[in-house]
């Protein structure tokens, strides 16, 4: 998940609520990426992601009372995103502690059975069993 820098925090209390809401909703689009990604296997890098979260929170906490209750649905989004984010990452972790347990057991696994098979039929070059005199 590649992530644009963060621009400089600026003094608390300097955002209005549609830029804060539109920080959310950035941090909301880059978590569904990152969920897809790991839904595809794709190892994700979430550095940061307390921290963004840390500085919303305390711009939100800056603001006047009646502003910051506008931001209650945005950030409430945002956490309801981090559910399936968090399922996504068990799943592939799941799946790699599979494959890894299937590969130490000796059982077939999709990847090392294709690799097994391209081996015995497909191995080119030196190391053929047919080449020998």
């Amino acid at each position: 998940m590649t992530r644009p820098p963060s621009p400089p925090r600026p003094p608390q209390g300097a955002y209005s609520v549609a830029e804060l809401t539109q920080r959310v909703a950035s941090l909301g689009a880059a978590l569904e990426e990152a969920r897809a990604e790991a839904e595809a296997g794709v190892p994700i890098d979430l550095a940061g992601l307390e921290n963004s979260v840390a500085r919303l929170c305390a711009e939100a906490e800056g603001m006047p009372r009646s502003e910051a209750r506008a931001l209650l649905g945005p950030l409430g989004n945002l956490v309801a995103a981090l559910d399936p984010l968090a399922a996504a990452l068990a799943d592939q972790q799941a799946k790699r502690e599979h494959s890894i347990a299937a590969a130490l057991a000796g059982r077939d696994d999709p990847h090392t059975a294709r690799q097994r098979a391209a081996a015995a039929y497909g191995r080119t070059g030196p190391g053929r069993t047919d080449e020998l005199p």
